[in-house]
């Protein structure tokens, strides 16, 4: 028994020793296991992701508004039938509203300092027809509308102010002078002082 184990490993030795080498891997081999590399689109070939959406041109308005002075504007727009009010564009710095609206026999210090409301499909604001809101600075109109039950706030000076639907107009014009009367006097106590508004928020 001792002899057959030397006998069994010299039997074994040159076929393990002599055995023929594993084949080795190609560059043929490599390339056909890898998968197929893909080549980076170059900079003159558009993307398949890219949209081939046209950019639009931009539409044309469907309004085209007013280049002319603000006497130009519209002589009568809107529904002009009923009761009418004289009114005249006044602006001011850092004061919201339209300007002052009075009866025809009344003067400018009865005039009301309002907030303008248009009335859709009807009558919209007259300086909606000119390049710029500022540009029927002290025009005058003739307009055709009612108060509002609601008030409308003022934020700059503290106050509830009154507001006029308007439903038509008629342009009148440049008027002959400016109206050098205030708007409604600032109802907080102070600058950079809070005031009481509760009055104002219970009763607009």
């Amino acid at each position: 028994m001792g002899l057959l184990i030397p006998l069994f490993v010299w039997i074994a030795m040159p076929a393990v020793c002599l055995a023929s080498p594993l084949p080795t891997r190609s560059s043929s081999d490599t390339t056909e296991a890898s998968p197929q590399a893909t080549t980076p689109p170059s900079a003159d070939e558009p993307s398949e992701t890219q949209d081939d959406e046209e950019v639009r041109k931009p539409v044309e308005e469907k309004v085209v508004r007013a280049t002319l002075p603000a006497a130009h504007t519209p002589a009568k727009h809107g529904d002009t039938n009923g009761e009418s009010w004289i009114a005249q564009r006044t602006m001011v710095d850092d004061y919201c509203g339209w300007g002052w609206v009075k009866k025809d026999k009344e003067s400018w210090r009865q005039a009301r300092w309002v907030a303008l409301e248009g009335t859709p499909r009807t009558c919209p604001l007259p300086h909606t027809f000119l390049p710029r809101p500022v540009d029927d600075k002290n025009y005058q109109y003739r307009f055709f509308g009612t108060f509002a039950p609601y008030r409308a706030y003022e934020p700059q000076a503290d106050m509830w102010v009154d507001v006029f639907i308007l439903k038509g107009f008629m342009s009148l014009g440049p008027a002959k002078e400016e109206i050098r009367r205030p708007p409604p006097a600032q109802a907080s106590s102070g600058v950079n002082r809070f005031a009481d508004r509760a009055p104002n928020l219970l009763r607009p």
